[in-house]
């Protein structure tokens, strides 16, 4: 399965402390090659939109047959104003 992330994904995810960093790149990484993940739940008003929580912070990303497309990694309270921003 292809992953992509967005630029603006990667910019948060390296603004985040070194070891949320590492944690959540594992949990990217395991979206990506199809392993089960716990804490998935689909995003409403969103088509194919997902997020992952990890600990305090979330993982947004859409999802299609072939593909995992990161659209946000944030902290709870604000990374759904970020994806309404993005997805607006």
């Amino acid at each position: 399965m292809k992953l992509t992330i967005l630029g603006s994904a990667k910019k948060q995810l390296k603004g985040l402390p070194k070891f949320k960093q590492l944690i959540i790149s594992q949990k990217i990484r395991s979206l990506a090659i199809g392993e089960m993940v716990s804490n998935v739940e689909v995003l409403s008003g969103y088509k194919n939109a997902y997020r992952v929580r990890v600990g305090d912070y979330r993982i947004v990303y859409r999802k299609t047959i072939d593909e995992v497309c990161v659209l946000v990694i944030g902290h709870r309270k604000e990374v759904y104003k970020l994806l309404e921003r993005l997805l607006g």
